[in-house]
């Protein structure tokens, strides 16, 4: 069956069962004003624990909490940083399968007619991981329901890589109003785990540059491929390796292709598999 082709455009507004789907807890400040007005139902594959070891959920929790939005239990920081890291370097791909099969279950349960999630940019192995994932639970849900899926990116990376966002006739782009972005700015600056990144987010960009959010719709075949250079991922590896902090480097032929390319394969499969949660979340890391 064809998904039926809906006649809603670039309207945000005009979708049912929106899915707002990240890396890691903190990512939807980016796109904050959008998650107040759309109230969707919020996945997040990490803890967001870090180097840290402290996990980040309760604070998405508090925000979910004040903006309306919803907890997708499904998915919400099912693992730890640590390990996704380890799962990535060790090929543990069942992990990632696992976690498509329980978004795309929740997309078809749920009726969820529009996302918007991390981009692919290649700066965080989890943050592509998570891009392939949500295509991935996309195209399956589409499939079991024959409902087609408006499907959107934003970028999370551009002041930490000193680049710019590229916008074209795929963005929509939301400009919020004074109180809607004094709202975002206040919910940034009390994140109290991400505090150090929004101010230097702030200080290298200006809090004027957080009033337009954009989100870019993803192609029907996306490119979930970086470009020929290295990925920023490697040379912080590398980095870190040369200092003593890390063991191994995260490289995206050895270790995060062959995860891309299992997640394709899972994909396209004729029919969607009924989920059967293989991981759970360890009671001290609940929010």
């Amino acid at each position: 069956m064809q998904p039926a082709n809906p006649d809603r455009g670039h309207d945000l507004h005009s979708f049912r069962s929106p899915a707002l789907v990240v890396g890691h807890p903190g990512h939807e400040l980016r796109v904050f004003g959008w998650m107040c007005q759309s109230r969707p139902r919020m996945y997040v594959v990490t803890d967001g624990s870090g180097r840290s070891q402290v996990s980040r959920l309760a604070s998405t929790a508090s925000l979910l909490d004040r903006t309306g939005a919803r907890r997708g239990d499904e998915v919400f920081g099912v693992v730890s940083d640590a390990e996704v890291y380890r799962a990535i370097l060790d090929g543990r791909i069942c992990l990632f399968l696992d976690i498509l099969e329980a978004l795309s279950t929740s997309f078809v349960s749920n009726e969820i007619d529009c996302v918007a999630g991390d981009a692919s940019e290649g700066f965080n192995p989890t943050h592509d991981l998570c891009r392939a994932m949500l295509n991935a639970a996309v195209v399956i849900a589409e499939r079991a329901t024959g409902k087609r899926i408006a499907n959107y990116e934003f970028c999370l990376t551009e002041w930490e890589q000193n680049c710019v966002a590229p916008h074209d006739s795929r963005c929509v782009h939301l400009c919020l109003e004074d109180e809607l972005l004094n709202r975002k700015l206040e919910a940034a600056e009390g994140y109290s785990e991400l505090r150090d990144e929004v101010q230097k987010a702030l200080a290298q960009r200006g809090k004027e540059y957080f009033r337009t959010e954009c989100l870019r719709r993803v192609p029907e075949v996306p490119d979930e491929h970086p470009s020929s250079h290295k990925p920023f991922y490697e040379t912080w590896g590398e980095r870190r390796v040369a200092e003593s902090e890390y063991h191994r480097v995260i490289r995206y032929r050895e270790h995060v292709r062959p995860i891309i390319a299992a997640i394709q394969q899972r994909c396209a499969r004729p029919t969607i598999a009924s989920h059967r949660a293989r991981f759970s979340l360890p009671a001290n890391q609940s929010p």
